[in-house]
């Protein structure tokens, strides 16, 4: 296999990473204000811009011999809790969205209108989290502008993504929406749409833990509604059917937008959250009868359920360094892939157990230490 040039994406690391010495050094990270980050985004996105095209040539590069996963569903790794050892154990290059561009749109809201204070929060952890993965980790990950790089036009790419909510609204109540208003038409209430569900979608429509079965439409958007910073606010004046949608919509395009963004840069999704998969798991008979998609969605259903079966595994683990030649060393994912192929597992059908059960002898080297 060919040896991908990543000479510049490692030199772009380093200048990243003394980017960001730069503004902690020149800022206390527990007094800071709204305009400080705000400035500090605009100078992280200038630095990606004037580096897109070479970074594009080199990870086309790199994705087209590579399995290359990226983190999706989350902001930030926290390696504080040994997420890097998990990230780290399948595929070839693992990536990282910059997280500050991510948490970007955050910091352009008016701040009367949320508690700024919690995103300021917010974002010192991701800051710290930054440091530690570039400090500790030089070279394992690469953060990337990955959302500059898969969308040209962000209007454009937004109107996709309604697009598909609309659908996916329409199939999941059989019937043609073409907007929200139309849906907003025909149901006054919560226990309205609910009615009108099927258990199995009900049961995959959450929003603060995939443990919500058994629990109203009305009782979870509450949770919800309660978990989100100034998000009752924003919705004071809404219909339940217009709060059912907005709620929704930032789950339903979240999956949709990494199986795009994925699929445009030739990478494989990296899902941990319960949430976040859940969603997958209700859209994703959407895509499985293209190869590609299909090739995509089971290596990140098997990395899924790696992660959920290892969990704790690495919690005694000091050497990053050592655990990282031990993996290159396993080659886990064909080695995962191969042995469904030969049990003739469908992950797609059933089998989710049986893959846990390869993962588990696979690893059973790594639990026993």
């Amino acid at each position: 296999m060919p040896q991908p040039t990543l000479k510049h994406i490692i030199q772009f690391q380093s200048e990243y990473h003394e980017l960001i010495t730069q503004f902690t050094s020149s800022h206390n990270i527990d007094e800071l204000t709204a305009r400080q980050i705000v400035l500090f985004m605009d100078e992280v996105k200038y630095f990606w811009i004037k580096r897109l095209d070479i970074i594009d040539v080199e990870l086309e590069s790199l994705t087209e011999h590579n399995i290359c996963f990226l983190l999706s569903g989350a902001i930030y790794l926290n390696v504080s809790e040994n997420e890097n050892f998990y990230f780290k154990s399948l595929g070839d290059f693992h990536l990282l969205h910059d997280p500050f561009l991510k948490i970007e749109h955050f910091f352009r809201i008016p701040e009367c209108s949320i508690d700024m204070g919690v995103y300021i929060s917010y974002f010192r952890r991701v800051l710290i989290d930054s440091i530690k993965l570039l400090e500790s980790y030089k070279f394992q990950f690469f953060i990337l502008p990955i959302q500059l790089l898969a969308v040209e036009n962000e209007q454009k790419h937004r109107e996709l993504l309604d697009k598909f909510f609309m659908n996916f609204i329409s199939t999941i109540f059989g019937k043609k929406y073409e907007n929200q208003d139309s849906f907003c038409e025909d149901y006054n209430t919560f226990e309205d749409i609910e009615n009108h569900l099927e258990p199995y979608v009900r049961d995959r429509i959450v929003f603060n833990s995939f443990y919500e079965n058994g629990i109203s439409l009305r009782r979870k958007i509450e949770m919800h509604n309660t978990s989100q910073p100034g998000y009752t606010q924003l919705m004071a004046d809404q219909t339940e059917a217009k709060v059912f949608l907005v709620t929704l919509y930032s789950y339903v395009t979240q999956i949709s937008d990494i199986l795009l963004i994925c699929s445009m840069l030739r990478l494989y999704p990296y899902i941990r959250y319960e949430v976040t998969f859940s969603y997958l798991s209700l859209i994703m008979y959407t895509f499985i009868e293209d190869e590609k998609l299909r090739d995509m969605i089971e290596k990140a259903i098997v990395f899924y359920i790696f992660r959920k079966k290892m969990d704790g595994a690495f919690d005694h683990f000091e050497s990053f360094e050592y655990y990282c030649e031990k993996i290159a060393e396993k080659e886990a994912l064909p080695k995962i892939l191969n042995s469904m192929r030969e049990n003739d597992i469908d992950i797609f059908q059933s089998g989710i157990q049986k893959v846990a059960e390869i993962i588990q002898e696979l690893f059973a080297d790594v639990t026993a230490v």
